[in-house]
């Protein structure tokens, strides 16, 4: 009877390439070493990122729910949520702020993507329509709303010198309840929308050339090619510009302390101006910090409805 020789497996096994070294091992050591130093090194570049959102968002939020459930007496009470559900000036406000959201944040994209389609286009003095763009971000909302007062001024303003010098009424811009919150939305748009041009222009100069020269060889329409190739690709910096003008015109306070106070009759009164006011203006503490609850709530489900839905028409590259 033959017998077949086994084959020597320690032999086969030191034979494999690709053969995984000992735990033991000093290059597995090394490696391990390396790791565990670039995970420490981002923890720590990541710290006071993480401080600043702790101690300037987290942490004050937190506080803003805990003192909205407390009466001044220090007692758990749910009164100052109950107090909104009859509170006419904050049904007001919420319906101001709403309008004033969805007229400003697709009016700023609408204007700056133009204004960056423009700017990618032109050929002779490029830099100086550029910076021109940027002007009015470069001023401090404080300065853009001044201004805008003195155009909006009933008896010398700009504004109405022009209208009577073809023949039309003067109009008490921000002194009436139909044209107070119209006038400083236009202000809003003014002033935000030279900060996204960058963002779009960016976006609009990072496209692929090659895309219009073949579109423009098979015949393409200037809107057609807009509409079907750098409307897609400008999708991202879409979603990124619709958030941000939504937080910024849920933060908008500036320019209602300057133009109008709120007034008039609260027609131009919105959510953090509200909250300013029941703070420092009621010394309302508690009904103020429930105010900034909702406020938050209110922009956080905005915010997901923009990511859900403008998420699914991103193309990504």
């Amino acid at each position: 009877m033959t017998t077949t020789a086994e084959p020597n497996t320690s032999a086969r096994a030191s034979s494999r390439p690709n053969s995984a070294p000992a735990t033991g091992a000093p290059g597995a050591q090394a490696l391990r070493r390396r790791r565990v130093s670039d995970a420490l090194f981002s923890y720590a570049a990541l710290t006071p990122a993480f401080i600043i959102l702790l101690g300037f968002t987290v942490l004050p939020f937190l506080l803003s729910v805990w003192r909205s459930v407390r009466s001044p007496a220090g007692e758990f009470t749910a009164a100052n949520y109950e107090r909104m559900l009859s509170d006419g000036v904050f049904h007001d406000v919420i319906a101001n702020q709403l309008v004033y959201t969805a007229v400003t944040v697709p009016a700023t994209i609408a204007v700056s993507l133009f204004l960056a389609v423009l700017g990618a286009r032109v050929v002779r003095g490029r830099s100086l329509a550029r910076v021109s763009f940027l002007a009015p971000a470069v001023l401090p909302v404080v300065a853009a709303g001044t201004i805008w007062v003195y155009f909006y001024q009933p008896n010398f303003g700009v504004l109405n010198g022009i209208a009577r010098a073809i023949g039309l009424p003067g109009v008490n811009w921000l002194g009436t309840s139909d044209t107070a919150l119209g006038a400083m939305m236009v202000v809003a748009v003014w002033q935000q929308a030279g900060l996204f041009v960058i963002f779009y222009l960016a976006a609009l100069l990072t496209q692929d050339p090659q895309l219009r020269e073949a579109a423009r060889i098979e015949g393409t329409r200037s809107w057609t090619f807009f509409r079907r190739v750098t409307w897609p690709l400008l999708m991202p910096t879409t979603l990124f510009v619709g958030v941000i003008a939504t937080a910024n015109s849920f933060k908008q306070v500036d320019l209602v302390f300057v133009m109008t106070q709120g007034g008039p009759s609260d027609s131009t009164n919105l959510m953090l101006y509200y909250v300013w006011q029941t703070a420092f203006g009621q010394f309302r503490a508690e009904y103020s910090a429930a105010i900034t609850v909702m406020l938050v709530i209110i922009l956080l489900l905005i915010a997901i409805v923009q990511i859900r839905l403008l998420d699914k028409r991103i193309h990504y590259r």
